[in-house]
């Protein structure tokens, strides 16, 4: 997951600013594959996708503080499912 993560933070331009429901969208679009296995090793009793895409947020934060920076607001974006919520936003450095 790291690897794709890694991918996907290196294609955001320096100084853009991004969040988790975009990653998540682009780990989906073209690493499908670690996207499912990520998730299938992820056990809950409660909602699945909300403990995926929880998990996928924490491994974002691996990236700070060197090629990322956690903003203090949060963003307000689409996720998968197409509904608006807030999500964690992040600066690339």
């Amino acid at each position: 997951m790291q690897a794709a993560i890694s991918e996907i933070l290196g294609n955001i331009p320096k100084g853009r600013i991004f969040d988790s429901h975009y990653v998540i969208s682009q780990l989906i679009k073209s690493h499908s594959d670690q996207y499912l296995n990520f998730a299938s090793g992820i056990t809950t009793n409660s909602d699945k996708t909300l403990a995926v895409h929880g998990q996928i947020g924490r491994e974002i934060t691996n990236f700070e503080p060197n090629e990322i920076c956690r903003l203090e607001n949060m963003s307000w974006s689409e996720n998968i499912h197409g509904n608006s919520s807030e999500c964690t936003a992040w600066k690339k450095l």
